[in-house]
């Protein structure tokens, strides 16, 4: 199969119930016999050179793709609409490059999938019944399958369904964000003795922004230029020397100063948001031409999101350029709570090293390298476009979380998290409601009695445990999130370009230890 997409998955079981006269499980030796008897034919040689060219399809958007592999070295570059992503692997090192030119190393769950996918992609797994667990029987229209979770060393596990009459694989499929993708597979054929699938559709189970791939052209050991695995360079922000700026605080949260085409506007300072985002009439006023209709994850999923590309933001004395950025009306899609500018997220704290000053109400940031490390390091993974770091709840149990200032409370726990993990704080009656994009979902108000941030450790935080069972708050890979309720404690450094923040104590550090 051609490298497309890394997964991961949970443990699916299903017993055939309705499936006929479908045929009896095979262990699994005899399954992986089928699938290598499946995909490759007798006396096919081995291969060492992959490419494979294309085009994308989806969500009112048209694109391209473009995947080389050679030996331990891969790159695949995909752009739909405005939107572009290039991947690389060396050896077991794995970048990824957007189009905002933001280039960070994956360390984390897109790095696990990723050996997952090779080890698919490659064939090994068919050589390591032991990396291969049975699941069971499922029917993918109209056929029937094997369902076997495959599972690389220190990688995530990735179910495979294999075609119970052909023995090709139908489908893959993984846990994503809030829920399970899948992707099917078809139109087989054969290159050099080797099956191949030319049509791919990936899916989170809202078709309507279903994604298909479609191979135009596939061949095997024809030579690779070496420049095609050249190093991913970054593009940083353009300013002569570090700048601090004045925010504003509102409700809890930190606006920064934005500049668009000579308008002015404020946008709210958000480590959690994956991208910079347009208000819908900022968009309008700046004569932009949105395109797409996409799906945002917030509060619950919406649609209304579209891209549009920018030639410059300013922050301050920093530019931004060529800059591709979300747009949605702010005000509808979170019932009218956030009606604001835009939002400052992921690419400007790639771009930049960003120190936030709660109590002085200030941001100090320079092109990485330029704003030297204040306070305690902690280390951070980047791979989905938001710093995630690892943290100690009540002095025994460590989970990964978000550090989001663009959440103005202290900590938010998930229920997928908390499902595991049951006792870790008390249930409460206190109902509240929390909103962000895609509008409101439920919660309650509890206590967490510890969080340790790096050696510091922060007593009674106010916690609000997400009820919600889809979008951002359902998370199935992080624990929850650390607020700015938190982090207004530190000084607090996003040095994002190299996988790190640094916590110095602020002015009005409070440990929290005195609260009842």
């Amino acid at each position: 199969m051609p490298a497309s997409v890394a997964a991961c998955a949970f443990l699916w079981v299903a017993n055939g119930a309705g499936s006929g006269a479908a045929p009896a499980a095979p262990d699994v030796p005899t399954l992986l016999a089928r699938y290598v008897a499946a995909t490759t034919d007798p006396g096919a040689t081995e291969f060492t050179a992959f490419e494979s060219a294309g085009t994308l399809e989806g969500a009112g958007l048209s694109g391209a793709f473009h995947s080389w592999a050679h030996g331990d070295r891969e790159r695949t570059d995909q752009s739909l609409g405005p939107r572009s992503d290039t991947t690389l692997r060396i050896g077991s090192r794995l970048w990824d490059a957007d189009a905002n030119g933001d280039v960070r190393e994956l360390t984390g769950v897109l790095a696990r999938r990723s050996r997952t996918q090779e080890f698919i992609d490659s064939g090994d797994f068919a050589k390591a019944p032991d990396h291969c667990v049975y699941r069971g029987r499922l029917r993918i229209a109209g056929r029937d399958t094997f369902a076997l979770d495959v599972t690389a060393d220190f990688g995530e596990t990735e179910t495979l369904y294999l075609d119970a009459e052909t023995g090709l694989p139908d489908r893959l499929a993984y846990d994503d964000d809030d829920g399970r993708t899948t992707i099917d597979f078809s139109d087989w054929r054969v290159v050099n003795g080797h099956h191949f699938p030319f049509m791919n559709v990936e899916s989170d189970g809202d078709h309507a922004f279903d994604t298909t791939q479609t191979t135009t052209s596939l061949t095997l050991d024809h030579p690779i230029a070496p420049a095609v695995f050249a190093p991913l360079v970054a593009r940083p922000i353009a300013m002569s020397a570090p700048e601090t700026l004045a925010l504003q605080l509102n409700d809890g949260h930190l606006y920064a100063p934005v500049t668009i085409d000579g308008r002015h506007y404020t946008f709210l300072v958000d480590t959690g948001a994956q991208d910079i985002v347009l208000d819908k009439h900022v968009a309008s006023e700046l004569g932009l031409m949105p395109v797409g209709a996409l799906e945002a994850s917030g509060a619950n999923r919406t649609g209304g999101l579209q891209i549009v590309k920018l030639d410059e933001v300013d922050i301050g004395s920093g530019r931004l350029t060529n800059i591709i950025a979300s747009t949605i009306d702010l005000g509808a899609s979170t019932s009218g709570v956030f009606r604001i500018d835009g939002i400052l997220g992921y690419p400007f704290f790639a771009a930049a090293t960003v120190r936030l000053d709660y109590n002085a109400k200030s941001m100090l940031f320079g092109v990485p390298g330029t704003v030297p490390p204040v306070g305690e390091k902690i280390p951070v993974q980047v791979d989905r476009s938001f710093p995630e770091a690892m943290l100690r709840l009540d002095s025994r149990t460590d989970a990964p979380f978000i550090l989001d200032t663009g959440n103005a409370g202290e900590v938010l726990l998930y229920k997928p998290f908390l499902d595991k993990h049951v006792g870790l704080v008390p249930f409460s009656s206190t109902s509240r409601r929390s909103f962000g994009i895609g509008g409101s979902t439920n919660s309650y108000r509890t206590t967490l009695d510890t969080i340790e941030l790096g050696s510091v450790q922060l007593y009674h935080a106010d916690t609000d445990v997400m009820l919600a069972t889809s979008g951002a708050f359902a998370d199935r890979f992080d624990a929850g999130n650390v607020g700015l309720g938190l982090l207004k404690n530190f000084v607090v450094t996003f040095d994002v370009a190299n996988a790190a923040i640094y916590l110095q104590r602020g002015a009005n550090f409070d440990d929290g230890r005195t609260r009842i």
